[in-house]
């Protein structure tokens, strides 16, 4: 493996690292920006306001992300039509919110140029528990 090739796998953990600190300081206009520019670009692609209404209750629910481990196996010189015959990488961020609960993401990044980009356009954030009340009625925990 020549240096450069070994170089590749740490620059796309500091891009997986650096979208997660701009998710915990609500930069969500940076977030966005290190979406595939290939996705960016398409007309039905999510806008920067979807997306910022996407992460705002995610990190509402969560807090902060402290990433704890990122797992990535990366594909060099691998054309895929998936990728657009990009280099890629997939794998698994396990992470830790503000309880110091653990999470994990499965996660697809593209190489464009000399950059790293997520192949993720949003987050799902779990509905607020539902509590019976004694009335039979039901109300938010």
């Amino acid at each position: 493996m020549t240096p450069k090739t070994e170089n590749r796998p740490s620059s796309q953990k500091r891009r997986i690292r650096q979208f997660y600190a701009l998710l915990s300081r609500r930069d969500f206009n940076r977030c966005h920006r290190i979406i595939d520019p290939r996705i960016r670009s398409k007309a039905s692609s999510v806008t920067l306001f979807q997306y910022g209404n996407a992460l705002r209750p995610f990190v509402d629910h969560f807090g902060s992300v402290t990433v704890l481990d990122i797992s990535p196996n990366v594909h060099l010189d691998e054309p895929s039509a998936l990728y657009e015959g990009r280099d890629f990488a997939v794998g698994k961020t396990t992470w830790a919110d503000d309880t110091g609960e653990q999470h994990a993401f499965s996660e697809r990044w593209v190489r464009e140029g000399r950059s790293w980009y997520t192949r993720s356009t949003g987050f799902v954030t779990p509905a607020p528990a539902k509590m019976a009340q004694p009335d039979g009625s039901v109300a938010d925990r």
